[in-house]
């Protein structure tokens, strides 16, 4: 018989922002929790309880907002920018400590990153380009942070 259970997900965002705030969505598999945008310079905590069936699941954090002109360049270097940032993911009040930087971000356009065309980037947690952070995990989810420790 196919096992469930209740987890309880805590995601902390911030902004970092010069102008318009990044618009971000939160999604457990293919569902979406919450579309919002980072509301201020503070933190900002999504919390959310969902049930879910023993196996692999996928938790997805998205850029969507983010235009050519948020990033303003000055000699080469950018000066200023928009960052969607996740600063901290805690699951059944358990922060996943480095297992955050253990992700894969699909960027929605190919981008040009060191001298190179990129399409993904392992272990960013600072999101630069509209895309989705996915997070691997399964459950039972203490079995999954046990053999990932």
């Amino acid at each position: 018989m196919m096992q469930e259970e209740k987890l309880n997900f805590t995601i902390d965002l911030s902004g970092t922002y010069w102008d318009r705030r990044p618009q971000f969505s939160v999604w457990l598999d293919d569902h979406v929790v919450i579309q919002s945008e980072i509301a201020s310079s503070a933190e900002q905590i999504v919390n959310f309880d969902r049930r879910v069936d023993e196996g692999p699941h996928e938790l997805k954090i998205r850029l969507e907002n983010k235009t050519i002109n948020d990033t303003v360049l000055s000699n080469g270097e950018i000066i200023k920018d928009m960052l969607l940032n996740i600063n901290d993911i805690t699951i059944d009040d358990i922060s996943i400590g480095s297992l955050i930087w253990d992700a894969e971000y699909i960027l929605d356009t190919p981008q040009i990153y060191n001298g190179a065309e990129v399409t993904s980037m392992n272990g960013c947690v600072n999101l630069g380009w509209n895309g989705t952070y996915v997070l691997k995990f399964t459950s039972p989810f203490y079995v999954w942070l046990l053999e990932k420790l």
